[in-house]
């Protein structure tokens, strides 16, 4: 729920960054396929960790294995929290275009 939210106000968090940095449109390009390279990531994660099994309840435990490594396991679920954000923020962006292309 969190990475949702931060999603709704990710605009906010890149026009922050912008004040920061003035040459913004040479890291842009950069930022759009970092983003697009942890969703993606993401993905993978979502797919090979079963999360459909948990999120319909198909599965009410989650079964940790202990002998996986920790930073492979904190880095899939921040590649989940950056796939959560990217779908967010785009579908955001993509419903205020459709309100603005209705008026």
């Amino acid at each position: 729920m969190t990475s949702l939210h931060l999603g709704l106000h990710w605009g906010m968090v890149l026009n922050a960054a912008a004040k920061k940095n003035i040459r913004l449109h040479q890291y842009q390009a950069v930022g759009s396929a970092a983003g697009l390279l942890i969703a993606a990531y993401g993905i993978y994660a979502f797919i090979k960790r079963e999360f459909l099994t948990y999120m319909f309840l198909h599965s009410e435990f989650v079964f940790l294995d202990y002998e996986e490594s920790k930073p492979l396991l904190f880095s899939d679920y921040l590649a989940l929290m950056g796939l959560c954000i990217f779908v967010t923020h785009y579908s955001a962006k993509l419903v205020k275009r459709w309100e603005r292309d209705d008026d």
